[in-house]
């Protein structure tokens, strides 16, 4: 890739950068080093001109040293995160699994329920016939009772 060479102005004094960078962002580097020079010269007066450049430097040294703390930070986060996700999507496919169990286990049980209920109502006709039976011999017993009653007082 090409250099590219891009004039800008630094702390009042102007500069040609070269760099593999595109030529905005040689712009905002070269705006943020003169912005860090400029509120280093404001902030400390009692220091030389030439000190202005170092104490910059150190601003921007440390405002990298954060930054690169932070990252680790992000990277750590996002280490952390990566492991909770691979932890959930484990949790996922075994609550998948245990669904599928369930399902196949409620289809066995509704089927066995079917069955049941089928067996219960072949048991309940059945019932209901005995009933029918026994209420029958309930009435044929006592016209029997009737016919005894009357034969025992001669009314035949």
């Amino acid at each position: 890739m090409a250099d590219n060479k891009v004039k800008v102005k630094i702390y009042g004094q102007e500069y040609t950068i070269a760099g593999e960078r595109d030529e905005e962002t040689i712009r905002e580097i070269a705006a943020y080093v003169d912005s860090k020079m400029k509120e280093v010269a404001q902030l400390s007066t009692q220091y030389g001109l030439g000190s202005v450049p170092v104490l910059a430097a150190i601003n921007i040294a440390d405002d990298y040293f954060q930054n690169r703390t932070d990252v680790t930070g992000l990277k750590d986060k996002v280490s952390q995160l990566e492991r909770d996700c691979d932890n959930y999507l484990r949790m996922w496919e075994e609550a998948k699994k245990s669904f599928i169990q369930y399902k196949d286990g409620a289809s066995k049980y509704s089927a066995e329920l079917d069955a049941l209920e089928k067996r219960i109502k072949e048991l309940e006709a059945k019932c209901n016939e005995y009933e029918n039976s026994y209420f029958d011999s309930q009435v044929e017993n006592l016209k029997l009772k009737t016919q005894i009653e009357k034969l025992q007082r001669g009314d035949y």
